[in-house]
C-alpha cells in the first residue's frame, strides 16, 4: 500500500485547519483522483491565497488579490483547497477566477451535523502566464445560510510551488485569453449563463501564433443539473398528476465552440452527479466522479490560424443545444441554466512575425438522430391515464477541420477531427416517480499536434424510486441504484503542449452504489434509517513530464457502507476496473 497522500505537509495543514472539529465525529469526504505528484514535500515556496467562510454568499463572492511569490524559483504550481462544514446544507457549486479567466470549477460535499472536511490538489501549471503576475481572485461559492440551512463552508486555498525539471522541458502557453462575461471589474464572477447570455467574446490574437487550443468548462444547473434524465419537451407533461417532475429539452446536450459563427468543435459532456444528486445517501464519504474538479474539454483551433492571425477581431462563442424533434436539424435550445466559460491558450512562433496559410476546409454535418417514444395508457370511465413512458434517443456526429499553415519552420497541415456517439434509454412508471435510465456517450478526437488518437466512454445506469410524503409528519424516501464509469485513453492537449505529459495515458474508474434514503423537512438531512453502499474502482497509467515525482501508475479502491469508509486501498500501480454493464430490462421495467 502506498503512503497516504495527505502525509507531511498536507497532514499538517489538515490537522491545523480542522482543529475546531472533533476528529472522532467529523467525516473526511473523498474524491478518487490522480495525485499531481508522488511527493508533496520539498516545496520551493508556498503561500495562502485566501481563507474565507461562505455563509449567505449568493452574489457575494470572495474577492482578493493573488501575487506571485517573491524570491522563489519555480516551474510547477499545485493548488490545494481545504474545506470544512457542519450543519444542514445543500451541495454548492464553486468557481475560481483569476481576473476574467476561470481556472477551476469545483463543488462541495453535502455536510452533516457531525461535520465534514476534505482537501483536493490540482496542478495549475498550464496557467503559468497568469501565475507570474498579480491577479484579482474571485471565488464564487453561492451559499444560503438560514435557521434551516445552517452549514457554512470554511475554505482555505493554498499554492505550493516546486522547482521541477521536465523530461522535454516546460513549455507553458505564452498567452491565455478568456471566453467569459468579462465582469471581474464588477467584483463578480465572469461565468456566462446559457441560453440567456450571449456567450461570445471578441478577441484579437497576435499575428505569429503557431498553436492554439480552446478549453471549455460547462455544467448544467437548476432545471439542467440532471439534463441526462430530461425528456423530449413534448413529453414533459406526460403525467399531469405530477406536474413539474419532468424537465424537457431532451437528455442530449452538445456544447459548441463557434469561431466567427462557424462550428470549430463540440463536447458531448460527461454526466456529472453532485453530492446531493438523486440520492444524497450515495455520496458520503465518497463523492461522485469529478465532483471536486469539474472536467474541461479541449479543442485544437490551430487549423483556424490563417484566419485568426490576420490582425482583426474575431468572435469566439460558446453555445449549448439539445435535441428538438420539431425543428430542422433537430438541434434546439435548452433549459436554464448552463454555466459556461472558456479560454484560448496560444503558443507563439518566436522566429516569425506572421503566421499565414491556405483556406480552412471542413467536413461538418448536423448530428443524425434516432428517436422512438412510447406512452402506455389505460382508460377507465372514459378517463385516460398515462401509466408509463418509454423512449430511446441515439445520436452520432463526425466533424473534420483542416488547413495548411505557414510558420518559421515551413508549411504544415493542421487538423482537428471528432467522432461521437450517444444513446439514452429511459422508462418511467408511477407518475415518473419510478425512473430508469441506461445511457452511454463515446467519442474520439485526433489532432495534428499529436499522432495519438484519444478515445473516451461514459456509460451510466441509473434507477430511482421516490416516495414523496404529502406532509412533513411522514417521511419521504428515495431508493437509488447507480452504476457508471469514466474511461479515457490518449492525451490531454494542454498537458501535452505544456510538457506536463509526454505521451499517452489511460484512466478508468467505476462507481457502483445502492442507497435507501429518508428525509422529513429537507432532503439535505437524512435519518438514522438511511442505508447505502458505494464501491469505486480507480486506475491510471501514463507518461509524466516530470523527471522526478511524476505519477506513472496509481490505483485506489474505495468502499463505504452506511456513511462509513470500510475500504480504502491505494497503490502506486494500476488495477483492473470492472465494467459497467447495461441495465437489464424485463417488460420495460428494470431488474433491481
Amino acid at each position: 500500500m502506498c503512503p497516504s497522500l495527505a502525509t507531511i505537509y498536507i497532514s499538517i495543514l489538515v490537522l491545523a485547519l480542522f482543529s475546531q472539529f472533533s476528529r472522532a465525529s467529523a467525516v473526511e469526504v473523498n474524491q478518487a483522483q490522480v495525485p499531481p505528484r508522488t511527493d508533496f514535500g520539498s516545496v520551493a515556496c508556498k503561500q495562502t491565497i485566501f481563507e474565507h467562510s461562505f455563509t449567505s454568499s449568493y452574489g457575494v463572492p470572495y474577492v482578493g488579490t493573488y501575487s506571485p511569490p517573491g524570491n522563489c524559483t519555480f516551474t510547477t504550481t499545485i493548488f490545494n483547497i481545504s474545506v470544512t462544514s457542519k450543519g444542514r446544507q445543500y451541495d454548492r457549486l464553486a468557481l475560481l477566477f483569476f481576473g476574467d479567466t476561470e481556472i477551476w470549477r469545483t463543488s462541495t460535499a453535502m455536510p452533516s451535523e457531525e461535520g465534514i472536511y476534505w482537501s483536493y490538489q490540482k496542478d495549475m501549471t498550464v496557467f503559468d502566464p497568469l501565475l507570474r503576475t498579480e491577479q484579482k481572485v474571485i471565488f464564487d461559492l453561492s451559499n444560503v445560510y438560514t435557521d434551516l440551512y445552517t452549514g457554512a463552508f470554511d475554505v482555505t486555498l493554498e499554492a505550493l510551488y516546486y522547482n521541477d525539471r521536465y523530461v522535454s522541458g516546460l513549455t507553458p502557453p505564452d498567452h491565455i485569453y478568456p471566453i467569459s462575461a468579462l465582469a471581474s471589474s464588477q467584483n463578480i464572477s465572469s461565468v456566462m449563463s446559457l441560453p440567456d447570455d450571449n456567450g461570445t467574446v471578441s478577441l484579437i490574437l497576435p499575428g505569429n501564433v503557431k498553436t492554439a487550443t480552446v478549453s471549455m468548462l460547462a455544467s448544467g444547473n437548476s432545471a439542467e443539473e440532471f439534463w441526462y434524465t430530461n425528456v423530449p419537451s413534448e413529453y414533459a407533461n406526460t403525467f399531469p398528476d405530477n406536474p413539474g417532475w419532468l424537465y424537457g429539452y431532451s437528455p442530449f446536450r452538445e456544447i459548441q465552440l463557434l469561431i466567427d459563427g462557424q462550428l470549430a468543435g463540440v463536447s458531448w459532456p460527461f454526466p456529472l452527479l453532485f453530492t446531493g444528486g438523486v440520492d444524497p445517501g450515495l455520496w458520503r464519504p465518497i463523492v461522485g466522479i469529478d465532483a471536486y474538479d469539474l472536467p474541461t474539454f479541449e479543442i485544437d483551433v490551430t487549423p483556424w490560424l490563417p484566419l485568426l492571425c490576420d490582425g482583426k477581431a474575431h468572435n469566439f462563442g460558446l453555445k449549448v443545444v439539445g435535441f428538438d424533434n420539431s425543428v430542422d436539424g433537430k438541434l434546439g435550445t435548452v433549459g436554464e441554466n448552463w454555466w459556461v466559460t472558456g479560454a484560448v491558450f496560444i503558443w507563439l512562433d518566436e522566429k516569425s512575425n506572421q503566421t499565414t496559410g491556405g483556406n480552412i476546409s471542413s467536413s461538418i454535418s448536423p448530428p443524425t438522430f434516432s428517436y422512438h417514444p412510447t406512452v402506455t395508457s389505460i382508460t377507465n370511465n372514459n378517463v385516460t391515464t398515462n401509466t408509463s413512458f418509454y423512449f430511446s434517443l441515439a445520436a452520432h456526429r463526425k466533424l473534420s477541420i483542416f488547413s495548411t499553415i505557414h510558420t518559421s519552420t515551413g508549411p504544415k497541415l493542421a487538423s482537428w477531427t471528432q467522432d461521437l456517439s450517444f444513446s439514452n434509454i429511459q422508462n418511467m412508471t408511477n407518475l415518473a416517480y419510478n425512473q430508469s435510465l441506461s445511457m452511454i456517450t463515446t467519442g474520439s478526437f485526433s489532432s495534428s499536434l499529436s499522432p495519438i488518437r484519444t478515445t473516451y466512454s461514459y456509460p451510466l445506469n441509473l434507477y430511482s424510486f421516490y416516495v414523496i410524503a404529502s406532509t412533513t409528519s411522514t417521511l419521504s424516501s428515495v431508493f437509488a441504484l447507480i452504476d457508471r464509469s469514466l474511461i479515457t485513453k490518449g492525451i490531454n492537449l494542454l498537458s501535452l503542449l505544456t510538457g506536463l505529459k509526454v505521451g499517452s495515458e489511460s484512466l478508468a474508474t467505476r462507481q457502483f452504489g445502492e442507497s435507501q434514503y429518508y428525509w422529513n423537512e429537507t432532503i439535505v438531512e437524512g435519518t438514522a434509517a438511511d442505508t447505502g453502499v458505494t464501491d469505486q474502482w480507480f486506475s491510471f497509467s501514463g507518461t509524466p513530464g516530470l523527471k522526478k515525482n511524476g505519477v506513472k501508475e496509481y490505483s485506489r479502491h474505495l468502499k463505504e457502507v452506511d456513511d462509513a469508509m470500510v475500504l480504502d486501498d491505494e497503490k502506486w500501480e494500476s488495477m483492473v476496473v470492472p465494467k459497467t454493464e447495461a441495465l437489464p430490462y424485463v417488460e420495460g421495467e428494470p431488474v433491481v
